[in-house]
């Protein structure tokens, strides 16, 4: 099948959250290299030949290298433009400390290119290491269940990572809860068309590539073997789990879309069929997507929190922390 709308799929192995198989589109990492010489598995689903023990690289996993590289900058360029976005709205300042989850090197990289530096790395992943994300810092956490106290950072990050977690919404209500001002969400958009898109077989429900491009071990939900479900989002549900996390006042709600046509991906499927399909429905996919913003697959979602007490409903009041029912509110407008 060809994946539709993972231009960056998350990676656990320390090497790139988001940009697909990142980990092969630059120089292999330490922990990389072990694996490809250690497992003539990885060998053969890469197309490898094993020779005396070792993994000898033809030059067609140049090229492999290549077509990865360029489906990791289809999504890069699009959540580095919805940053810069929020930049230049005031969401996002240079000074801001940032919690960045289900995070690797992409985001290491991407951070610090955009003047970042009070950011923090983390992952569930229990072989990265903090000398890889430097200058930034890093632990070691749990998305779904993070160890900082409430409003700990002014924001926080994913990009593909929710669909990783056995709960994301539960991961995305941790980051809410411990972000001061706002949360921003890069992940895939529920649509009609993709939904039809995972009938035809165009995209599928479930992340396997990831599970196998790992030996078979890591990278599925909760970063097990097990392939994750892809949960796709739409501008309601996101809307819906953070007002009912916190239900105080007025959330700024903003919504960013792009057109994500993988062709580099479907260039490694053995059948060529998807791919002549993709080429055939690109020119009318682009047109439509020129209309229906909301049928693009590459979503951000962000929420900027409440103001309190300004942005407090009419019938609550008092201060951040101290919020009660305004009883002159319900005297007003009930009986009592």
């Amino acid at each position: 099948m060809v994946d539709l709308d993972h231009g960056f799929a998350q990676h656990r192995c320390g090497c790139g959250a988001f940009g697909v198989r990142q980990r092969l589109a630059g120089a292999p990492c330490v922990r990389t290299k072990a694996r490809l010489a250690g497992s003539s598995g990885y060998a053969i689903f890469l197309g490898l030949r094993e020779q005396s023990g070792r993994v000898a690289v033809p030059l067609a996993v140049e090229r492999i290298v290549h077509i990865l590289q360029l489906c990791n900058n289809m999504r890069a360029s699009f959540v580095e433009s919805v940053l810069k976005v929020l930049f230049t709205s005031g969401t996002l300042q240079a000074s801001d400390s940032i919690l960045t989850v289900c995070a690797g090197a992409s985001e290491r990289d991407l951070f610090c290119k955009l003047g970042l530096s009070n950011t923090l790395i983390t992952n569930i992943d229990e072989r990265m290491r903090a000398d890889e994300f430097r200058p930034l810092a890093w632990s070691r956490e749990d998305a779904q269940h993070l160890s900082f106290a409430d409003e700990s950072f002014d924001v926080a990050f994913v990009a593909d990572g929710l669909h990783h977690c056995r709960s994301p919404h539960r991961a995305l209500t941790e980051m809410y809860r411990v972000a001061r001002k706002a949360v921003i969400v890069i992940e895939s958009r529920d649509s009609a068309v993709m939904r039809l898109a995972n009938r035809v077989g165009l995209s599928p429900r479930y992340e396997l590539e990831s599970v196998i491009d790992h030996n078979f071990a890591y990278e599925g939900v909760d970063n097990t073997p097990i392939p994750n479900y892809i949960y796709r989002w739409t501008e309601s549900e996101f809307k819906k789990v953070i007002r009912s996390f916190n239900p105080a006042g007025r959330h700024d709600f903003q919504f960013f879309y792009a057109l994500n046509l993988p062709y580099e991906m479907a260039k490694l499927r053995k059948s060529r069929a998807k791919l002549l399909i993709l080429y055939a429905v690109a020119p009318l996919a682009k047109l439509f997507s020129l209309f229906f913003k909301r049928q693009c697959n590459s979503f951000a979602m962000v929420a900027i929190k409440p103001d309190i007490p300004a942005d407090l409903w009419p019938w609550l009041m008092g201060a951040p922390g101290a919020v009660t029912f305004n009883r002159s509110y319900a005297a007003k407008h009930f009986k009592t």
